[in-house]
């Protein structure tokens, strides 16, 4: 597997009084195409590993590479390729949405004569041509995190990496929000956004992290996590039946070894939990009993639970 992010054992010390261990060992591994959620508390080092990670920050120890080129001495390289959404990123609010991408443009080495073309094209595909010649200081917070998106997009780099991007957006700005990073995804980017706001962007995120007290506490695909979680804590499955004694099939799911609960939700579902991986006996009863089934669901853990029980886990 490609990838685009790889920490190796960082460790960030800031020499206050007394000293911060922002980062205590963080080992990570990103993999390229792909949304990746960076999920933990304010405080748990988030900030701190981006900085790092874009040669803002040095580490105390480890190392860090991004793209293949190593932090600490190809940054200048990493900043070429990689966007940039930081948090309480702010704009010159007195010239206009074009202006501020054409000078922010020739900052990052766009050719004059070139960027007032990107920076048209852009403001298109984040939603924001009709106010292009409006002034900033006349803008809602989500125009200014669609411009904050223009702005990260200006250089077409590989990877985007955005720092709570949702934070004071509306419900409507967060759902745009989404939708857009997943297709900057089918255009071949990889995305990856911390936050610590888990309901906003779970959903849409293939790969994660969790980060607590500067430690990584879990990381890899959803489907990793998810099933490492319910091997524990179990599995739970949601059952229509279109026909069918839906009670004398209860108490025969009931038979199954490891069933931890049955319940019955109205007249044709079930909710099945078990402490095993029962998909294909629970099926086998539908088969057998003559059951015509509507839908048979694995169910998944909410954000939040996956959040809580790996966050125990340290």
């Amino acid at each position: 597997m490609e990838y685009v992010i790889e920490c190796e054992n960082l460790v960030k010390v800031f020499k206050s009084k007394p000293p911060v261990r922002a980062l205590d060992g963080v080992s990570l591994k990103v993999p390229s195409r792909c949304i990746f959620g960076f999920f933990g508390p304010n405080g748990a080092g988030k900030s701190t590993l981006i900085s790092i990670l874009i040669g803002l920050t040095l580490p105390t120890s480890g190392s860090a590479k991004v793209l293949s080129y190593d932090t600490l001495h190809e940054s200048l390289e990493i900043r070429k390729r990689v966007g940039i959404l930081p948090e309480g990123f702010s704009f010159y609010d007195n010239l206009t949405a074009l202006q501020n991408l054409k000078y922010l443009g020739m900052l990052d080495g766009i050719p004059p004569d070139e960027v007032e073309k990107i920076a048209i094209e852009i403001l298109n595909k984040v939603g924001l041509s009709d106010r292009a010649n409006t002034k900033v200081s006349t803008f809602s917070r989500g125009m200014k995190q669609k411009l904050g998106i223009a702005q990260a997009l200006l250089k077409n780099p590989e990877l985007l990496i955005f720092d709570e991007p949702t934070v004071g957006v509306d419900p409507e700005g967060v759902i745009q929000f989404r939708e857009f990073v997943q297709s900057l995804v089918k255009d071949g980017k990889t995305v990856f956004l911390s936050t610590h706001l888990l309901r906003d962007l779970g959903v849409v995120c293939s790969h994660t992290a969790i980060i607590r007290k500067g430690k990584i506490v879990a990381q890899g695909s959803m489907e990793e996590l998810t099933q490492k979680m319910k091997g524990v804590k179990g599995y739970g499955y949601e059952i229509h039946i279109k026909t069918g004694d839906v009670n004398r099939l209860a108490e025969e799911i009931k038979k199954l070894p490891q069933i931890v609960e049955v319940k019955m939700e109205g007249a044709n579902k079930l909710k099945v939990f078990s402490g095993e991986e029962l998909g294909n006996e629970i099926f086998m009863l539908l088969s057998k009993g003559g059951y015509q089934v509507e839908a048979m669901v694995s169910l998944k853990p909410e954000w939040e639970d996956l959040y809580k029980f790996y966050s125990e886990a340290i």
